[in-house]
Formats: C-alpha cells, structure tokens, sequence
C-alpha cells in the first residue's frame, strides 16, 4: 500500500486487482530502478533525497493534486511509522473524496 516514489496505493482504482505494485520486477519504474540500485525501501531514505526527478514527479493527473505531494508524504513517512503513515495517507485521500480502493 505505500509506493516507492510516496504515493498510497490505496487511491488507485487498479489496486489491489490489476496491480504488480512497486518491486523490482517493475522495470519500467523509475524510481523502482533507482532504489534497486542503492537498496533502499523509498526515496525518502535516499541521501539524495529530493532529487530533480522526484520533484518534478507530478502524483496524479487528476486536477487538483498538487506538485510535491510525494515528497511531503515521504518526509512524513520518515518521521512516523509505516502503520501510521498508511492510516493518515487513507483519511487524507478520504477527506478530498477519494474513497480507498481495498
């Protein structure tokens, strides 16, 4: 449910039924092939962290959702545990009326 770049799988229509989620069986990832390479968990972990690739990584092509969400949500998922971090991201999506995908 927490995707490499900081994205929350649960607001993705494909999840969990037409998901591969992240893993490095993802090639076509950016962000997968990176942390691959460094064996990191996300790039909020990464030394380089924010790099120009993730900034600019725009989380939805959904109006509305704004630029660096991902790196936000990924400097929150530092500071907290996974657990806490999946339980704010799913009441963040439901306040912008974005029901989780389960």
């Amino acid at each position: 449910m927490a995707g490499a770049c900081g994205d929350w799988c649960g607001k993705c229509p494909n999840f969990p039924e037409n998901c591969e989620g992240c893993g490095p069986e993802q090639t076509d990832c950016y962000f997968i092939n990176c942390l691959s390479l460094r064996f990191l968990e996300h790039c909020g972990e990464c030394a380089d962290f924010p790099c120009p690739r993730l900034s600019s990584f725009v989380p939805d092509d959904r109006p509305g959702y704004p630029r660096g969400f991902h790196i936000q949500a990924l400097k929150r998922r530092n500071e907290i545990l996974l657990s806490q971090w999946l339980k704010e991201q799913e009441e963040y999506w439901k306040s912008l009326g974005n029901p989780p995908h389960k």
